[in-house]
């Protein structure tokens, strides 16, 4: 693919663009059906992860740090297939290695920390947004870096109640993600 190709779906992707973001969908997600079809997969999964890869992608190019030194879809096969085998490996199935794409370690081991960060963050923000507006806008401006009196003369509320509702919100948050299936995964995964 010709550099100036694969720039014009960069900007596509960073934009927005649906044309070029369906296209690149139809073009790549059949061959990343294919090996989670061949791994002990289902097309459900496969679409996940093609989504998943499709954000960690997006992120990257958001903020300047990704790096591609192939074909985009190449790149995206490859983190597709990284984030399907450290599933399977959390799940303890085995997979079959045919046709891997070759990645140095440094770049699998960076892409499994990456996945697992944004694996975690995306467990926080699925339990922070079911939280309340109060508790959500308390533990944001905590979150910031405000000082509990900057939180209580923002809302209006006493420090010590501003310090309780805090508190309280926080452990709303912990306890809902800790009881998270995919938490314990993630937990596990570290140890």
């Amino acid at each position: 693919m010709n550099n100036h190709k694969q720039d014009s779906i960069i900007r596509g992707i960073v934009t927005g663009d649906q044309t070029i973001i369906k296209a690149f969908y139809e073009t790549h997600l059949p061959q990343v059906k294919s090996y989670i079809l061949k791994n002990s997969g289902s097309e459900d999964d496969a679409e996940d992860i093609f989504q998943d890869a499709m954000v960690f992608m997006y992120e990257k190019l958001e903020n300047n740090s990704l790096q591609v030194s192939s074909a985009l879809g190449t790149y995206v096969y490859s983190v597709c297939k990284n984030m399907w085998m450290n599933k399977l490996r959390r799940n303890k199935k085995m997979i079959n290695h045919e046709g891997i794409l070759s990645v140095s370690s440094a770049d699998d081991a960076d892409i499994i920390d990456a996945i697992s960060e944004k694996e975690r963050k995306y467990i926080y923000q699925k339990y922070f947004l079911k939280l309340g507006t109060s508790c959500q806008e308390i533990l944001s401006l905590f979150f910031q870096g405000m000082t509990m009196k900057e939180i209580a003369a923002k809302k209006v509320y006493s420090e010590a109640y501003a310090r309780k509702k805090k508190f309280e919100c926080k452990n709303k948050l912990v306890k809902m993600v800790m009881t998270d299936p995919a938490f314990d995964e993630l937990r596990t995964n570290i140890e």
